[in-house]
């Protein structure tokens, strides 16, 4: 039985990731997983997730554990359409949304003030560990050289970290020249540069590199934030 559940699961979770077209890689960045291996385990049925994570991924796509689980057959007969009415939980958190961020070339954000700056809610299931923190912020993404995690037109939520916590691999909106963008941070890649990483299924997009002497330099190039979230449904 143990193991039909675990099949159910598998089905009924890479169906409802493939509804929100979200990739394997982007499911696990949301889970806070370094790469896609976990997750590609649960669709394969060759492992499940643990209690929280259960729960976790139910409130994310609107239905319940024991649905996930095959427990529940309350959706067996429903077109997969029907999952998009499901109510969003009611408890949101109100973000900053300041326009958008550029995943292609980089973009001018053209200079915004306290008090036109837009807002949008996102529930709080959704930003886990990050749901009480009050310094996030959220931003549209416009491009598609981070497509492979973040598709183009999704919403964003980044949180502005000190410049030594930003990680090997962290997605994150950068600023070179007052000129926008969203790339990922590799630090190692290249001895004595920073480099900005696209990671997208067009090979046009190229490396930025920067020195990292300049890395930090207000006037030059700084990190504004990480990414914690996105979501291509909001």
């Amino acid at each position: 039985m143990k193991e039909e559940h675990g099949m159910i699961f598998a089905e009924r979770l890479k169906e409802l990731r493939e509804r929100k077209n979200l990739t394997q890689t982007g499911l696990a960045e949301f889970l806070g997983y370094k790469n896609y291996t976990t997750v590609s385990k649960w669709e394969s049925g060759d492992s499940l997730p643990r209690g929280r994570e259960i729960k976790t991924l139910s409130e994310y796509f609107g239905v319940s554990a024991d649905y996930l689980l095959g427990i529940d057959k309350e959706l067996e007969n429903k077109p997969l359409s029907s999952i998009e009415r499901i109510p969003i939980p009611a408890e949101t958190k109100t973000l900053p949304l300041y326009g958008d961020v550029a995943a292609g070339a980089l973009a001018e954000i053209e200079g915004l003030k306290v008090w036109n700056v837009e807002t949008i809610d996102i529930p709080t299931a959704m930003l886990g560990r990050y749901a009480n923190d009050d310094h996030l912020f959220s931003m549209y993404v416009n491009g598609d050289s981070m497509n492979q995690v973040i598709p183009n037109g999704s919403i964003i939520v980044a949180k502005p970290l000190e410049d030594y916590m930003y990680k090997d691999g962290d997605i994150v909106i950068f600023n070179h020249d007052a000129e926008y963008s969203l790339k990922t941070y590799r630090p190692n890649m290249i001895d004595g540069f920073v480099v900005f990483e696209p990671n997208s299924d067009n090979a046009g997009f190229k490396n930025i590199a920067i020195d990292h002497t300049t890395l930090h330099d207000a006037n030059m190039v700084s990190i504004s934030g990480k990414v914690i979230f996105f979501s291509t449904i909001l």
